[in-house]
């Protein structure tokens, strides 16, 4: 048993894919440069309106609507929250274009791939035998899968709801071989199955048309061109219509020597077509491992809320090729192509003359986001506010004009809480929740504190939150790995308060603080005891580091002498430990912990 999907005028459902309210209107997708622009592809209702493939961009403009009028249909109907595309209908219907005019759209290569490999994607789900036939057609091998998905019309239902998960509309047949499963997918609409031995009875109502689209035709010296074909194969169909022959019916009815005599090996071909004999094996491909989707705007869009429109869509379509593959994403890559500015454009010049190297990625200005996941998801509304969070931090700076989304994939996570543990925030809210707050108080200021190599005191970093998985494998510790119970708590004053110290004998005997303390009494009185000092230097190698710098990467050079005191005001009050330390480089004292 063979299965074919076959995908009826696939530049118009690439697009359709990504403008889902253009499935209700009639819709023809234009190729080509000024002044040779054509129609290539139409939609059924383009059609009914008397529209033709290879009528020029004039003739077609005549069918269609205003290019204004589109714009606000489009930005009415692309809204997702149900109050503002009422407001936007409400207020806008007098300017929707008319349901009986089509939209014109310029053929997208990006989205016609982006088509094509969720098609693939399906199909892979489904069998691993698959035949990548053409952009718009793909063969399936259902050997022994019955016991898998049921009878044959249970099977091509599921891959019938499966395409259309995708966003996709495509005729599905099944048949006891591949060519017969092609040409009945091409013929019929909707789910056909084609029982074993009915395949000349079923096909036989099929005009010739669709035998000769299916069928490639070659030349003598090898194949021949897409002109060259649709030439040969426009002269055999009006040969055979002169014979009265307009469908397989007829054609295989025809006395096989007698057609071999006129038409040659293409006539017999054709013939074991149209009885539904053809047998052949097919070429499997490889799985796709690549996910991406992209969109070209019509407008450049400025602000965010626009374009969280157009992310939202493309990452629902991301999330279902990878949901048809059983998988998730680690990585998401988002790329923004920006629109060229006058200013933009002396910039690069003077950067080219001065020899210096450009933003300016394959001659346009490109913007590049990185999404690093802690654990593998497939949340599309968790993806889209994660980007907006980073979209929010860091702007495009300029109008964008195009939109790709790649994902990494990677299997999904298993998760089996046990019993007696306490419940842990999701992974997806967690998420959430730290970019939140990393764009409140900045990059690197949220997450888990891993530790440097230095023996500096407090020498760490901000570093991003990861599973208990990933901590396994990163080499460097965190403060969260220690297992032993402190026994000594060091509480930190960040920043260090300055003091006041009074010696004798090169020793601290009293301080008071520089600055006034969080609770009264604090950092001030006699040192009743002392140890030190203990002197502690490093990251001398570095230049031109600050001060404010420190505890940072990288880090500054730093000098000190450190002290532990035990301090009392003098009035019978208690005793507090602290560490204390002398700037060797600026001969200051500062407070920098206490002891509990």
């Amino acid at each position: 048993m063979f299965a074919c999907i076959y995908v009826p005028d696939f530049p118009v459902e690439a697009i359709v894919r990504v403008e889902p309210w253009l499935r209700e209107r009639a819709v023809a997708v234009l190729e080509g440069k000024s002044p040779l622009v054509r129609v290539v592809a139409l939609n059924e209702k383009a059609r009914c309106l008397g529209m033709e493939v290879g009528m020029a961009k004039l003739q077609a403009a005549v069918f269609s609507a205003p290019a204004n009028e589109v714009a606000h249909s489009s930005e009415a109907r692309v809204t997702n929250s149900k109050a503002a595309q009422i407001e936007l209908s409400s207020r806008r219907s007098r300017s929707k274009p008319k349901p009986g005019l089509a939209i014109l759209r310029q053929r997208s290569a990006e989205q016609e791939n982006s088509a094509h490999a969720a098609l693939l994607d399906v199909a892979h789900a489904f069998t691993p035998r698959v035949e990548d036939t053409a952009n718009d057609t793909l063969l399936l091998d259902l050997a022994g899968l019955e016991q898998l998905y049921g009878a044959p019309a249970t099977m091509a239902r599921d891959l019938a709801s499966q395409v259309n998960a995708v966003a996709l509309e495509a005729n599905i047949a099944l048949a006891a071989n591949p060519e017969a499963a092609l040409l009945a997918a091409r013929g019929f609409s909707g789910t056909t199955v084609l029982p074993a031995g009915e395949e000349a009875h079923r096909l036989g109502a099929l005009p010739l048309q669709v035998l000769l689209d299916a069928f490639d035709i070659s030349l003598k010296n090898g194949p021949a061109s897409d002109r060259e074909r649709e030439k040969l194969g426009a002269q055999m169909l009006d040969t055979l219509e002169r014979w009265g022959v307009r469908d397989f019916r007829t054609l295989a009815l025809l006395p096989e020597h007698a057609l071999a005599s006129r038409l040659g090996e293409a006539g017999t071909s054709l013939q074991r077509l149209a009885r539904g004999a053809g047998m052949r094996t097919l070429a499997l491909c490889e799985p796709v491992t690549h996910f991406e989707e992209a969109m070209e705007l019509e407008s450049p869009v400025e602000t965010l809320e626009p374009l969280s429109f157009v992310l939202n869509r493309l990452l629902e379509q991301l999330c279902a090729r990878l949901e048809a593959r059983a998988l998730a994403a680690q990585e998401l890559h988002l790329r923004l192509r920006l629109e060229r500015r006058v200013a933009d454009e002396e910039t690069t010049t003077a950067q080219e003359l001065a020899g210096a190297s450009s933003h300016v990625v394959g001659g346009e200005n490109t913007a590049k986001h990185i999404l690093r996941l802690p654990v593998a998801m497939r949340d599309s509304k968790v993806f889209l506010k994660l980007l907006q969070l980073e979209l929010g931090a860091h702007p495009p700076g300029a109008p964008i004009t195009k939109v790709w989304i790649a994902a990494e994939p990677a299997p999904p996570r298993l998760a089996q809480h046990e019993l007696f543990l306490p419940v842990t925030p999701e992974a997806e809210k967690l998420e959430i929740t730290l970019a939140r707050i990393s764009s409140i108080v900045g990059e690197r200021r949220a997450g888990i504190a891993r530790r440097l190599d230095t023996h500096r005191r407090d020498g760490f970093l901000m570093d991003r939150f990861v599973t208990e998985e990933e901590t396994k494998q990163t080499v460097a510790p965190t403060m969260s790995d220690v297992t032993e119970p402190a026994r000594l708590a060091l509480r930190i004053f960040r920043p260090p308060w300055q003091l006041r110290v009074k010696l004798a004998e090169g020793r601290p005997v009293a301080l008071v603080a520089g600055t006034k303390p969080a609770r009264l009494g604090e950092l001030q009185g006699k040192v009743l005891w002392s140890a030190g000092p203990w002197r502690s230097s490093g990251d001398w190698w570095t230049e031109n580091a600050k001060e404010e710098s420190a505890n940072k990467d990288p880090a500054c050079p730093w000098d000190r002498e450190e002290w532990d005191v035990a301090l009392t005001n003098g009035n019978g009050g208690n005793v507090a430990l602290y560490c204390i330390y002398r700037d060797l480089a600026s001969g200051k004292w500062f407070a920098e912990a206490s002891y509990d």
